[in-house]
């Protein structure tokens, strides 16, 4: 009898060694309304956006899932997309990057400043073609040049 407790306290304490670190990780990246000016014409998936001042946000409040919302403040364009949890380096700052093939960009990571935490957003088939193409035209597999937005996170 006692044994079988044993086991089933191991098995518990096991359980819940695995599922707190997940459910942190579930939570962590984008925890603030994001704002930015944008200078210039960027996608996000298969979207054309144009320059201009720009949200980004969970697509629910309460949602920890990996989908985040981006709306036009000025022309009404906006659009869902997902994204992964990312661990950025130097200081916490709020920001957007973006990768840049040629002269198309794409909205990259998402960062609220609050943490080195944020988002990286899922590379749509347009970014794959976009880099497959500058691939075969320079005949070397170069990463994209990196370009940030500095933000500010808040309601």
């Amino acid at each position: 009898m006692e044994d079988i407790l044993k086991k089933q306290i191991l098995t518990l304490v096991a359980t819940l060694s695995l599922l707190i670190p997940m459910s942190i990780i579930g939570f962590a990246g984008l925890n603030a309304r994001v704002k930015a000016d944008i200078p210039f014409d960027f996608m996000v998936g298969g979207k054309q956006f144009q320059a201009g001042k720009y949200v980004v946000e969970r697509l629910y409040a309460n949602n920890a899932a990996g989908t985040l919302i981006i709306r036009s403040t000025e022309n009404g364009a906006v659009a869902n997309f997902n994204v992964n949890n990312v661990t950025g380096k130097g200081e916490p700052q709020a920001r957007l990057v973006f990768r840049r093939y040629g002269n198309q960009r794409f909205l990259a990571q998402i960062y609220d400043g609050q943490s080195r935490e944020g988002q990286e957003v899922v590379k749509s088939k347009a970014e794959r073609e976009a880099a497959k193409k500058r691939d075969i035209i320079t005949q070397n597999t170069v990463e994209p040049e990196i370009e940030t937005i500095v933000a500010r996170a808040g309601q």
